[in-house]
């Protein structure tokens, strides 16, 4: 057990010309920072020496500026099918310790229907973490087996494509 990487590890060296991480920049730090910026420099211009208000707008403007620029550099990462431009989502299954072996199988061998006829539990022995694009034309999966404090990967990370990527979301009822 521990000789496979787990899916979150191995995605991108799976299948280098199907999958990559990109990072989507988020439009509402670019708004905050615009916005923070806007204040700064209102409050720098006003003219009026008995107001408060150049000061609050400082202040206001500084924590905007400020709320933009982190949320701009903890901007999200995400995977994506590169052929229809599709997001990855993980999914996540899990099934008793002693259907184990079927699951392995089911998988390995594209029999998706002895996965449906498995019954699914929660947060139990045996978990599948499938990675699935939002068309359903793609779809990376991985068993791993639950050994004290932590799961470990026990199958190679699969990939399926098309009409059995679709199946597989089937059986999974994912």
């Amino acid at each position: 057990m521990g000789k496979y990487k787990v899916i979150h590890e191995d995605i991108e060296n799976i299948d280098k010309e199907k999958v990559a991480k990109r990072t989507q920049l988020s439009l509402i730090a670019i708004v905050l920072i615009v916005l923070g910026v806007a204040m700064l420099i209102a409050g720098a211009a006003f003219e009026d020496p008995n107001s408060s208000l150049p000061s609050t707008l400082f202040i206001v403007g500084a924590v905007i500026l400020l709320a933009g620029i982190i949320k701009f550099f903890v901007s999200r990462s995400c995977y994506v099918y590169l052929p229809t431009k599709s997001r990855l989502k993980l999914h996540t299954v899990y099934y008793d310790v002693k259907v184990s072996d079927d699951v392995q199988n089911g998988l390995s061998m594209k029999r998706f229907d002895d996965l449906t006829r498995l019954q699914q539990q929660k947060d139990n022995g045996v978990k599948v973490e499938t990675m699935l694009s939002a068309d359903g034309e793609f779809a990376a999966t991985q068993v791993l087996e639950y050994v004290p404090y932590t799961f470990e990967a026990i199958t190679p990370v699969m990939c399926f494509y098309g009409e059995d990527a679709r199946k597989l979301k089937a059986a999974l009822k994912i």
